[in-house]
């Protein structure tokens, strides 16, 4: 006897034998061809799309993230990947292992810092504030904030002066700061 097919759906998308829905959207004629990848992941993450203005910056920031030429990580998932180009498999797993503390493992520690600043059932809290008191306990200490900085661009990473300054970067301010 045949299992009857059942309908997946969850408050980010839903599918049945027909369709494919998104955050509301149907994905073959409203999202493939018609958003660009940023877009995309912003009305995933927010459940919105976002604004021109906020699309411009998120895409900027997405660059950023994807442009990692020469890392470790990357160097090792294509040495391995020109020795047994069969195995792309080993390929990604070298990039994997390559992972560590200087590069990429730095979020791990943001991911912390996040977590401990505000734990699980954290409401009502003044973020301002809990930002500040949480920067100065670290400068205090002579720390670097986990997740800020790079470890081979210094004293400036030259792709911040670009994201910080732009007109862009102040619309994404104006439309995202609380009223």
């Amino acid at each position: 006897m045949a299992r009857k097919p059942r309908p997946i759906r969850s408050d980010i998308a839903w599918s049945n034998r027909k369709r494919i829905v998104v955050r509301g959207k149907d994905l073959p004629s409203e999202v493939i061809g018609t958003l660009n990848l940023g877009d995309f992941s912003f009305l995933q993450l927010t459940g919105r799309m976002p604004t021109p203005q906020q699309s411009r910056v998120y895409n900027a920031i997405l660059v950023t993230l994807v442009e990692h030429g020469l890392t470790p990580s990357a160097i090792a998932a294509r040495m391995t990947y020109a020795g047994a180009p069969e195995s792309l498999q080993a390929a990604v797993a070298a990039g994997l292992c390559g992972l560590g503390t200087v590069f990429v493992g730095s979020m791990e520690n943001a991911a912390k810092l996040l977590y401990d600043t505000l734990p699980p059932g954290s409401s009502g809290v003044d973020l301002q504030a809990r930002a500040r008191e949480v920067v100065e306990s670290w400068r205090a200490a002579k720390r670097i904030l986990p997740g800020m900085g790079h470890p081979i661009h210094k004293p400036v990473d030259p792709r911040a002066p670009r994201l910080s300054r732009s007109p862009r970067n102040a619309a994404w301010r104006a439309t995202t700061s609380p009223s």
